[in-house]
């Protein structure tokens, strides 16, 4: 039975602290772990597309600066951007938030080169003639914005293309931003804690059975979703320190896994020296119930016994006074016949 108060985040600590508890967790309904397992999922993808913005609002920013200080006639017209160029204009610069940004609205031919170069660093922004296209290691795929998105006005010079950054548009840009990669993330990552809870499900139901302990598939599968816990939160915190500081560890899913199965292997464990010293007390239970009944019952048959050497005395004393007055009738017989 699930502990009665247990809420959502004192089952988060309690599910990374608490082996104990894992028990609990494997009887517990199937439709408690998966919310549970929605909610966590939920917080996770919050706070990472709330990153993801912020970053985001950073490029757009350094994208600004960087027009402002670089570009010497610029016009969107019909969700067209035209800028003076006789060839594509690509900056590089590893230090730099954006480490590469290509221009070219002259052709969207070459739109999967542009790609390519892009990948070999950590983000990046390239802008073609209708939209803005950003990539980054940290999403799955690229993401397309075209500059009919931005703004429906036309932008006759550059001042004109730099004070749209600064306008309320912007906003609602960051927030179409935040919807749409909030939504994308949180089925990538949903589906993503499902298919390793079922892996880890699968594997502590095999588990289970190679210590001998019998759980069903159902209790290994709830013991997956909680082992997750503390590898969703160890990568939350990697994803962070990696959006702001471009930090990478290697073979860091390896680790994420490693984690997971240790924590279902462990609970499993638990679950079965919890059970087996459930089964030693119960023996214990009733070795001292036998204990307690042969104690009650040897009262009874002492003072059983102690009726029975009774009656043997009965008989023995009457047994002796009808032998007594056998011989004494015999001495009196016996003088009577000699007279005669």
């Amino acid at each position: 039975m699930e502990e009665k108060g247990m809420g959502f985040f004192k089952k988060i600590w309690t599910s990374i602290k608490d082996f104990e508890k894992y028990e609990e967790f494997a009887a517990e309904k199937l439709s408690k772990a998966i919310k549970y397992i929605l909610l966590i999922t939920l917080i996770f993808t919050t706070i990472i597309s709330i990153a993801y913005t912020y970053k985001f609002h950073i490029v757009i920013q350094d994208v600004k600066e960087y027009i402002s200080a670089n570009f010497e006639e610029l016009s969107l017209k019909e969700g067209k951007l035209q800028v003076k160029q006789d060839a594509p204009i690509i900056i590089e610069n590893e230090n730099a938030v954006i480490p590469i940004i290509v221009v070219d609205t002259l052709s969207d031919s070459v739109r999967d080169e542009y790609l390519e170069k892009v990948k070999l660093y950590n983000s990046g922004i390239i802008f073609l003639s209708d939209r803005a296209v950003i990539e980054s290691n940290l999403l799955q795929e690229e993401q397309s914005m075209p500059y009919s998105s931005i703004t429906s006005s036309e932008i006759a010079n550059k001042d004109e293309f730099i004070k749209l950054f600064s306008d309320s548009n912007i906003y609602y840009v960051y927030l179409t931003f935040f919807i749409t990669i909030f939504i994308y993330l949180y089925i990538v990552y949903l589906a993503t804690n499902f298919v390793d809870a079922f892996v880890l499900g699968v594997l502590g139901y095999l588990f289970s059975r190679v210590v001998r302990l019998r759980l069903r598939f159902r209790a290994t599968f709830n013991i997956g979703i909680y082992a997750l816990t503390l590898p969703i939160i160890l990568n939350l915190i990697y994803a962070m320190v990696n959006t702001f500081t471009g930090f990478t560890i290697e073979h860091f899913q390896w680790m994420y896994t490693t984690i997971s199965y240790i924590y279902v292997a462990v609970a499993i464990l638990m679950i079965k020296t919890e059970i087996t010293n459930q089964k030693i007390q119960l023996m214990r239970l009733e070795q001292i119930q036998r204990q307690i009944k042969e104690q009650e019952q040897e009262p009874e048959q002492e003072e059983q016994k102690e009726k029975k050497e009774d009656k043997k005395e009965d008989k023995k004393e009457k047994g002796e006074e009808k032998e007594k007055k056998d011989k004494q009738d015999g001495s009196k017989e016996t003088p009577e016949g000699s007279n005669a």
